[in-house]
């Protein structure tokens, strides 16, 4: 579900909840329990675009989806990883 922002995504957000930041140039996406270690934010097609890596997106706030999926990597004692997609603003694991 589309927070308004990454207080309201860290006070009030589940998981599979997200929010936009930086003028739609970036989201951010919880997929974990924990809002600290389990947020990840991805920058998506916009400013960004050009040169540097992103994520496609479809341009849909309520509904987003991105590709190609979105892997983080795990880091021992800080977060466990993760693999899924964001298909119509569902979040899937892998």
């Amino acid at each position: 579900m589309l927070k308004n922002n990454m207080d309201d995504l860290d006070k009030n957000g589940n998981v599979g909840d997200w929010c936009f930041i930086n003028s739609d140039t970036l989201i951010a996406i919880r997929y974990g329990e924990d809002a600290f270690t389990n947020t990840c934010i991805l920058p998506v097609a916009g400013n960004l675009v050009g040169s540097k890596p992103h994520w496609s997106w479809n341009g849909d706030r309520e509904k987003p989806t991105l590709t190609p999926s979105i892997l983080v990597y795990k880091h021992e004692g800080f977060d466990d990883g993760w693999h899924g997609f964001l298909t119509d603003g569902e979040l899937k694991e892998v």
